[in-house]
Protein backbone atom coordinates (compact mmCIF):
# COMPACT_ATOMS: atom_id res chain seq x y z
CA UNK A 1 0.00 0.00 0.00
CA UNK A 2 1.24 3.19 -1.13
CA UNK A 3 -0.82 6.43 1.41
CA UNK A 4 -2.38 8.61 -1.13
CA UNK A 5 -4.30 10.54 0.57
CA UNK A 6 -4.90 10.87 4.32
CA UNK A 7 -6.92 13.18 6.65
CA UNK A 8 -8.14 13.71 10.21
CA UNK A 9 -12.05 12.44 10.00
CA UNK A 10 -13.28 12.37 13.90
CA UNK A 11 -12.64 12.18 17.46
CA UNK A 12 -14.40 9.48 19.65
CA UNK A 13 -15.28 9.24 22.75
CA UNK A 14 -15.58 6.17 25.28
CA UNK A 15 -19.14 4.79 24.75
CA UNK A 16 -19.92 6.36 21.28
CA UNK A 17 -22.14 4.44 19.70
CA UNK A 18 -20.77 5.33 16.07
CA UNK A 19 -17.74 2.85 16.95
CA UNK A 20 -19.80 0.38 16.88
CA UNK A 21 -21.40 0.70 13.85
CA UNK A 22 -18.19 0.73 10.84
CA UNK A 23 -16.62 -2.23 9.07
CA UNK A 24 -13.60 0.02 7.65
CA UNK A 25 -10.37 -2.11 8.42
CA UNK A 26 -8.11 -0.08 10.97
CA UNK A 27 -4.55 0.16 12.42
CA UNK A 28 -4.65 1.53 15.31
CA UNK A 29 -1.39 3.15 17.15
CA UNK A 30 -1.04 2.39 20.75
CA UNK A 31 1.89 4.12 23.16
CA UNK A 32 3.20 5.29 26.10
CA UNK A 33 4.19 9.19 26.49
CA UNK A 34 7.17 10.23 24.38
CA UNK A 35 8.07 8.14 21.87
CA UNK A 36 7.38 10.24 18.68
CA UNK A 37 4.05 8.97 17.33
CA UNK A 38 2.87 11.75 15.54
CA UNK A 39 6.37 12.29 14.23
CA UNK A 40 6.27 8.41 12.70
CA UNK A 41 1.92 8.62 12.07
CA UNK A 42 2.67 11.76 10.10
CA UNK A 43 5.65 10.76 8.19
CA UNK A 44 3.11 6.94 7.60
CA UNK A 45 0.95 9.68 5.78
CA UNK A 46 3.14 11.63 4.18
CA UNK A 47 2.05 14.55 6.12
CA UNK A 48 4.28 17.51 8.53
CA UNK A 49 1.42 18.16 11.38
CA UNK A 50 -1.59 16.09 10.27
CA UNK A 51 -1.28 14.12 14.15
CA UNK A 52 -1.04 16.87 16.36
CA UNK A 53 1.20 17.07 19.45
CA UNK A 54 -0.64 17.83 22.81
CA UNK A 55 1.55 20.37 25.15
CA UNK A 56 -0.76 18.98 28.53
CA UNK A 57 -0.22 15.32 29.42
CA UNK A 58 -3.97 13.35 29.27
CA UNK A 59 -5.07 16.66 27.75
CA UNK A 60 -6.51 13.97 24.82
CA UNK A 61 -9.24 12.04 26.07
CA UNK A 62 -10.44 10.50 22.48
CA UNK A 63 -9.58 8.30 19.70
CA UNK A 64 -8.86 9.99 16.71
CA UNK A 65 -9.12 8.97 13.63
CA UNK A 66 -7.82 9.21 10.56
CA UNK A 67 -8.77 8.44 7.06
CA UNK A 68 -6.30 6.61 4.86
CA UNK A 69 -6.65 6.48 0.81
CA UNK A 70 -10.68 7.19 1.38
CA UNK A 71 -10.75 3.21 2.71
CA UNK A 72 -9.21 2.91 5.90
CA UNK A 73 -8.62 3.92 9.25
CA UNK A 74 -5.89 4.71 11.57
CA UNK A 75 -6.40 5.66 14.85
CA UNK A 76 -4.61 7.41 17.66
CA UNK A 77 -5.36 6.43 20.91
CA UNK A 78 -4.67 7.71 24.19
CA UNK A 79 -1.18 7.17 25.92
CA UNK A 80 -1.74 4.34 28.10
CA UNK A 81 1.08 5.88 30.78
CA UNK A 82 2.57 8.99 32.00
CA UNK A 83 3.91 8.99 35.99
CA UNK A 84 3.30 12.80 36.25
CA UNK A 85 -0.81 11.84 35.47
CA UNK A 86 -3.02 11.82 38.10
CA UNK A 87 -4.60 8.24 39.02
CA UNK A 88 -8.21 9.12 37.76
CA UNK A 89 -7.15 10.57 34.59
CA UNK A 90 -5.00 7.48 34.00
CA UNK A 91 -7.95 5.09 34.83
CA UNK A 92 -9.78 7.04 32.51
CA UNK A 93 -7.63 6.69 29.56
CA UNK A 94 -7.14 2.98 30.17
CA UNK A 95 -10.47 2.75 30.22
CA UNK A 96 -11.05 4.23 26.73
CA UNK A 97 -8.18 2.10 25.41
CA UNK A 98 -9.63 -1.13 26.59
CA UNK A 99 -13.54 -0.29 25.49
CA UNK A 100 -11.93 1.09 21.96
CA UNK A 101 -9.82 -1.99 21.03
CA UNK A 102 -12.70 -4.48 22.48
CA UNK A 103 -15.65 -2.27 20.56
CA UNK A 104 -13.46 -2.52 17.02
CA UNK A 105 -12.07 -6.13 17.63
CA UNK A 106 -13.48 -7.23 13.89
CA UNK A 107 -12.30 -4.59 12.43
CA UNK A 108 -8.61 -3.86 13.77
CA UNK A 109 -5.99 -6.03 11.33
CA UNK A 110 -2.78 -4.77 13.37
CA UNK A 111 -2.09 -2.55 16.81
CA UNK A 112 0.83 -0.66 16.17
CA UNK A 113 2.89 -0.71 19.52
CA UNK A 114 5.37 2.21 19.87
CA UNK A 115 8.40 1.58 22.64
CA UNK A 116 11.00 4.41 23.03
CA UNK A 117 14.58 2.31 22.42
CA UNK A 118 16.25 4.87 24.69
CA UNK A 119 13.47 4.00 27.60
CA UNK A 120 13.32 0.64 26.54
CA UNK A 121 9.83 -1.25 27.62
CA UNK A 122 8.24 -0.51 31.31
CA UNK A 123 5.71 -2.73 32.84
CA UNK A 124 2.83 -0.50 31.35
CA UNK A 125 3.89 -1.92 28.37
CA UNK A 126 4.25 -5.34 28.65
CA UNK A 127 0.63 -4.98 30.13
CA UNK A 128 -0.41 -3.50 27.76
CA UNK A 129 0.71 -5.52 25.32
CA UNK A 130 -0.47 -9.01 27.01
CA UNK A 131 -4.09 -7.30 27.22
CA UNK A 132 -3.91 -6.75 23.59
CA UNK A 133 -3.04 -10.83 22.70
CA UNK A 134 -5.37 -11.69 25.10
CA UNK A 135 -7.85 -10.08 22.78
CA UNK A 136 -6.52 -12.08 20.03
CA UNK A 137 -5.53 -8.66 18.30
CA UNK A 138 -2.15 -8.98 16.01
CA UNK A 139 0.39 -6.82 17.35
CA UNK A 140 3.18 -4.80 15.27
CA UNK A 141 6.14 -3.41 17.80
CA UNK A 142 7.81 -0.20 16.61
CA UNK A 143 11.25 0.76 18.13
CA UNK A 144 11.15 4.43 17.29
CA UNK A 145 14.00 7.27 17.60
CA UNK A 146 16.90 4.81 16.13
CA UNK A 147 18.78 7.63 14.45
CA UNK A 148 19.99 8.13 18.21
CA UNK A 149 21.43 3.97 18.28
CA UNK A 150 24.78 3.01 16.53
CA UNK A 151 23.69 -0.22 13.85
CA UNK A 152 25.19 -2.48 16.70
CA UNK A 153 22.92 -0.54 19.22
CA UNK A 154 19.51 -1.22 17.01
CA UNK A 155 20.41 -5.13 16.21
CA UNK A 156 20.75 -5.33 20.27
CA UNK A 157 17.38 -3.59 20.86
CA UNK A 158 15.50 -5.70 18.02
CA UNK A 159 17.07 -8.99 19.82
CA UNK A 160 16.00 -7.73 23.28
CA UNK A 161 12.72 -6.34 21.87
CA UNK A 162 12.05 -10.22 20.39
CA UNK A 163 12.39 -12.32 23.91
CA UNK A 164 10.29 -9.53 25.37
CA UNK A 165 7.71 -9.47 23.32
CA UNK A 166 7.35 -13.26 22.48
CA UNK A 167 8.86 -12.51 18.68
CA UNK A 168 6.84 -10.35 17.12
CA UNK A 169 7.25 -8.27 14.14
CA UNK A 170 9.76 -5.87 15.25
CA UNK A 171 10.23 -2.56 12.95
CA UNK A 172 12.98 0.18 13.70
CA UNK A 173 12.13 3.37 12.76
CA UNK A 174 13.01 6.83 13.00
CA UNK A 175 10.77 9.84 11.21
CA UNK A 176 13.76 12.12 11.42
CA UNK A 177 16.18 10.28 9.49
CA UNK A 178 13.22 8.55 7.35
CA UNK A 179 14.36 4.71 8.25
CA UNK A 180 12.20 1.98 8.33
CA UNK A 181 8.89 4.19 7.47
CA UNK A 182 8.20 2.98 3.64
CA UNK A 183 8.73 -0.66 4.69
CA UNK A 184 6.12 -0.37 7.97
CA UNK A 185 3.95 1.25 5.57
CA UNK A 186 3.88 -1.55 3.27
CA UNK A 187 3.46 -3.94 6.13
CA UNK A 188 0.63 -2.56 7.28
CA UNK A 189 -1.00 -1.93 3.56
CA UNK A 190 -0.29 -5.94 3.74
CA UNK A 191 -1.86 -6.63 7.43
CA UNK A 192 -4.92 -4.32 5.38
CA UNK A 193 -5.37 -6.83 2.61
CA UNK A 194 -4.12 -4.19 0.04
CA UNK A 195 -1.49 -5.01 -2.88
CA UNK A 196 1.28 -2.74 -2.75
CA UNK A 197 1.08 -0.09 -5.16
CA UNK A 198 4.58 1.09 -6.64
CA UNK A 199 4.55 4.75 -8.61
Amino acid sequence: MKIKESKFLKSVFIDDSEVLFDNRNEIVFVWRSNVGKSSIMNALMHKKDLVKTSSKPGKTKTANIFMVNNKYYFTDLPWYWFAKLWKDVLEKLDALISWYLEARIENIKKVVMLIDTKIWPQQADIDMYKFILDLGIPVVIVLSKVDRLSKNEIHKSKILASEIFFWQDIFSISSTKNIGIRELEKYLGDALGDALEEK
